[in-house]
């Protein structure tokens, strides 16, 4: 049996989720993947997040163990707006999947707490 190193393993995954219509994003670290959620979210969603709305979102989402969070990303979450409205925040279109949008990058560095 062979073996190869992790980091060509990596490339060729990542080359493998291109060729399934997965967009490569360049990011470096944990402020641009922040920064790539955010925008992310405004546009599956059709609207713009202040940053106390975002602060909302990723309280959110950093909850309870990982099937909590699973399931979390497939529910929508009620957002109270900067101007006391109500909005209805959507992680995954569930009902029609295949027109989310799918992303991969590789090794983003984050610092441990």
């Amino acid at each position: 049996m062979s073996t190869q190193p992790e980091q060509i393993l990596e490339d060729k995954l990542v080359r493998q989720l291109g060729t399934l219509g997965y967009n490569f994003v360049a990011i470096r670290d944990e402020q641009e993947l922040l920064r790539n959620l955010k925008a992310q979210l405004e546009r599956h969603n059709n609207l713009h997040l202040m940053e106390p709305e975002f602060l909302q979102v990723l309280n959110h989402l950093d909850k309870g163990n990982v099937f909590d969070r699973a399931k979390i990303l497939r529910d929508k979450m009620s957002l109270r707006l900067d101007n006391g409205e109500t909005a209805y925040l959507e992680f995954f279109n569930t009902e029609h999947w295949c027109r989310n949008e799918y992303q991969v990058t590789q090794q983003v560095t984050a610092e441990a707490v």
